[in-house]
């Protein structure tokens, strides 16, 4: 994947700036970005240590600078600084000692980047869980085994080519209607099927009897109706919708024939109907890996299709809608640290947070965004309820 190095020299440039004016938390998110592009970016890695709060994270950024750049004295003492304090906390890196001593209590941590957190609520979740006990939400959703092909738009296009065929065929029943019923003259009909191609296209509609124009004519339009629907719900790939299609065009094909057979229809017309239904079927057949559904685990990260602050925003409210909050604090955690300068993100983001229960972070992203819009009077009502929410949350633990 190709890596935007003028964004990413910018983000650099804005993240450094940050840490140097006491914002850490912008600084912090920019910097992260960039090491997220770039492992190797060392002057990120050297300005992270300065941005960083949790100990633990301070020492991967001193080990990544050191990974770059091994004569670093003064990295290499701050590493070897916050080893000793930790060994003389008694808090032992967990990677190293946390299963050998398990009566440890470890520092407890909010779990936002794990993957396997509930989608909805954010509370800690199994890989193999399959709902979540206190919310109830689903851990699984139905994922389509394939993103299209050209020949889905292939089947597509023919089943629009029917249908137009069908609006066609069906104006001969209506014409013969229409004369038998006295709405139009013979003449006018007669010269149209003099045209060369027209009768061998719909048939002499002249020769037919009322019901049987009345029946044909009732037949081309759940024809159409049909190729509508099946249409639309093979774009849907929906799982009926392969079979639904095999066997309405397998009943098209004997449609054609039985028009061919019984001179309601030109051969034209039923010979073009039984081709383009035999080729959409023999299409279909071969696409049943298009309608494979699987059961997969939501993971809670931003959506990879996103492109820009703005989609990763949206993209949130899609989210909140069906009320799965950490995924949507999942889109604006990303789409904040892309456009740090917009308010209306940190404030959805703030609100996102306090929905599962990470006050103390909603109140800092809220009061950043305070920062960035201070004439903003809707983030200082946000905070103000947030606070009340944390402060009753406070007394509930107790």
């Amino acid at each position: 994947m190709s890596v935007d190095n003028g964004a990413m020299q910018r983000r650099l440039r804005d993240g450094v700036e940050a840490v140097k004016s006491g914002n850490r938390v912008r600084g912090r998110d920019l910097l992260l970005l960039v090491v997220q592009q770039d492992r190797d970016a060392r002057e990120a890695w050297q300005w992270l240590v300065q941005a960083l709060d949790d100990p633990h994270e301070k020492m991967r950024a001193l080990e990544n600078v050191l990974r770059l750049n091994p004569r670093d004295s003064d990295a290499e003492q701050a590493l070897v600084a916050l080893r000793q304090k930790q060994i003389a906390a008694g808090s032992p890196k967990r990677a190293e000692w946390g299963s050998l001593l398990p009566e440890v209590p470890l520092e407890p941590e909010d779990g936002l980047d794990d993957p396997y957190q509930c989608p909805y609520c954010g509370r800690p979740t199994g890989p193999a869980d399959r709902k979540y006990p206190h919310c109830r939400g689903g851990l699984y959703a139905r994922v389509a085994c394939s993103s299209g092909s050209s020949s889905l738009q292939l089947v597509s296009l023919l089943l629009g080519i029917s249908l137009a065929l069908d609006v066609l065929e069906l104006l001969g029943p209506a014409f013969g209607l229409g004369v038998i019923q006295g709405a139009a003259g013979a003449d006018i009909f007669q010269a149209l099927l003099s045209v060369p191609g027209v009768q061998i296209f719909v048939g002499d509609f002249l020769l037919l009897s009322g019901p049987v124009a009345t029946l044909l004519l009732e037949i081309y339009l759940v024809r159409a109706a049909l190729l509508v629907a099946i249409s639309l719900s093979l774009r849907a790939r929906w799982s009926l919708a392969f079979y639904a299609a095999l066997i309405g065009m397998l009943g098209d094909l004997l449609l054609s024939a039985y028009l061919l057979i019984t001179g309601d229809l030109g051969v034209g017309g039923a010979l073009l109907n039984g081709l383009l239904a035999l080729l959409i079927c023999t299409l279909v057949f071969g696409l049943s890996d298009e309608f494979a559904v699987n059961l997969e685990r939501v993971l809670v990260k931003p959506d990879g299709a996103a492109r820009g602050a703005l989609d990763f925003y949206k993209r949130g409210h899609h989210y909140r809608q069906r009320r799965m909050w950490a995924m949507a604090v999942a889109q604006w955690r990303r789409a904040v640290g892309l456009a740090p300068q917009v308010a209306q993100y940190y404030k959805q983001l703030g609100i996102g947070y306090a929905q599962i229960h990470r006050f103390e972070r909603s109140l800092r992203i809220l009061k950043e965004g305070q920062r960035q819009a201070p004439d903003d009077l809707e983030i200082v009502e946000i905070i103000a309820l947030v606070q009340s929410r944390a402060d009753a949350h406070t007394l509930l633990k107790r």
